[in-house]
């Protein structure tokens, strides 16, 4: 596979030099679904972007600057001691789009990245920096004059409520629609290490292939379903038994094949008097075979691996809920929800706990103008042995400006002395199935298409799931800025 890195470079390479003279015409609907792939669901970009001329074509620049400052209070649920922290992240996006023909569109982008992050006790703050080469794809409209497209290179597979997936992957895609259909289906591999601070393709991504789909169809006007699929298949070496490795970077103890199906009915209804009632109902399975191999690490930091065995993994998860905008002043919204990622046996043999794609983000929009973590902005679990209630209120101060109350109540099937995903630097003792409750308040300004600003304020009280010791709140403030350009 890593024979494509030089025939996608060449590709786009070649798809700008060669058809420099060839007119552009208007795109056509199928065309225009597509045209702008690449943009997340909470992305914006100027109207008239920033256009310059390359071999007779335009080619549009764009980017986003967002920097997010948080501080982070008793993570470790232990108010004595003082290991609160702050984290500055900033990330830096340059962007260009450019359309050599009617039917093919270039677009590559560049992402820089830096952190400062300063715990509580420590002398000095930690600072790390790296750059990413961000989405690089070809994509080539009205495949043989139909309304199929093909897109090749690193890509955005990107869904809606980010409960299967928001990343980017080397791939080859199938885009096409009808009336009332849309597939979108690929392939992925990774060719190449993304970040300059990695040596190689990291472990967990070496050998990993895996064909994605989503099948759209309207049911009617607002109302829709989805079907997803994603099978994975782990080919990486495994290690021999007694073999060492330098750092944790450099392991990989988990290889799995198996595939992930599910569906998605989710739309809203719109009555004559402006009460908008929007629904989503989410269903999954996995099903597959996990080899896991066990290391020891030593005194000079090195792996060594253990025997390597084999499990069953077979889990299940829904995630259902509504939300109601009411026509008044401030246009008021409640939002109650309810997701359970399925927990059991978790043995040598057998995992009966679910696991989400492990390319998921658990982002979406309630009611407010921009999305939120739907399982909790200071705990951010994966959906894995865990029920998550949730309520939320929310307004709409201005059109463009929105203030959110949500609540979330965990609690986990099995207990267990594992919190998959968990932001947390406790875990619970595996004695009690009650995590804790956590309440977020964000407000989101989006009064400007250029300018963006976030505050969002959260609150964990840990449950008895964690020891006596650890049950102190964790809290969490964040501000977050977005300049689009």
């Amino acid at each position: 596979m890593n024979r494509l890195t030089p025939a996608i470079s060449g590709l786009l390479f070649a798809s700008v030099l060669l058809s420099a003279n060839a007119q552009v015409a208007p795109a056509d609907a199928a065309t225009t679904a597509v045209s702008r792939q690449g943009l997340r669901m909470d992305d914006r970009r100027p109207e008239n972007p920033f256009t310059i001329d390359l071999l007779g074509r335009p080619v549009e620049i764009t980017g986003s600057w967002e920097y997010s400052d948080e501080r982070r209070r008793n993570f470790d649920l232990q108010s004595s001691r003082l290991r609160d922290r702050r984290v500055r992240e900033h990330e830096l996006k340059l962007e260009a789009r450019v359309r050599p023909t009617a039917d093919t569109e270039v677009f590559v982008e560049a992402v820089g990245l830096h952190e400062t992050r300063h715990t509580q006790g420590s002398p000095r703050a930690q600072r790390n920096g790296a750059h990413e080469r961000g989405q690089s794809w070809l994509r080539i409209d009205r495949l043989g004059g139909t309304n199929w497209s093909m897109q090749i290179g690193r890509v955005a597979l990107i869904d809606r409520r980010s409960w299967w997936w928001d990343d980017d992957l080397d791939a080859v895609r199938l885009i096409g629609s009808g009336d009332g259909w849309r597939l979108d289906t690929g392939v992925a591999h990774q060719v190449a290490r993304v970040s300059s601070d990695e040596r190689r393709t990291p472990p967990e991504a070496r050998g990993v292939t895996r064909w994605f789909g989503q099948a759209t169809w309207e049911l009617a006007r607002r109302h829709r379903l989805d079907g997803f699929w994603l099978i994975e298949r782990d080919d990486s070496r495994r290690p021999i038994a007694g073999s060492s490795a330098a750092g944790s970077d450099s392991i990989d103890p988990s290889d799995f094949r198996g595939h992930w199906i599910g569906a998605r009915s989710s739309g809203e209804w719109r009555p004559d008097a402006g009460l908008r009632i929007g629904y989503w109902a989410d269903i999954a399975w996995v099903h597959g075979r996990e080899a896991l191999t066990g290391y020891t690490e030593s005194d000079d930091g090195r792996f060594t691996a253990g025997t390597t065995r084999k499990r069953r993994v077979r889990g299940h998860a829904y995630d259902v809920g509504t939300t109601a905008i009411f026509p008044i002043w401030l246009r008021p919204s409640v939002t109650v929800g309810y997701a359970r990622g399925s927990g059991g046996t978790r043995s040598s043999s057998r995992d009966s706990n679910f696991r989400q794609t492990g390319l998921q983000e658990n982002k979406a929009r309630l009611a407010g103008v921009k999305r939120v973590q739907t399982y909790g902005e200071l705990l951010q679990p994966e959906l894995s042995n865990l029920g998550v209630s949730t309520l939320a209120a929310g307004v709409r101060l201005t059109d463009n400006t929105s203030l959110e109350l949500i609540a979330h109540q965990y609690r986990q099937p099995v207990a267990s002395s594992t919190l998959p995903g968990s932001r947390l630097s406790a875990d619970p003792q595996g004695r009690s199935a009650d995590i804790g409750r956590e309440i977020d308040l964000v407000l989101s300004v989006r009064e400007s298409r250029r300018l963006e600003f976030t505050l969002k304020w959260s609150h964990f009280r840990p449950g008895a799931a964690f020891a006596p010791e650890q049950r102190d709140p964790a809290r969490a403030l964040e501000l977050g800025v977005a300049l689009n350009f």
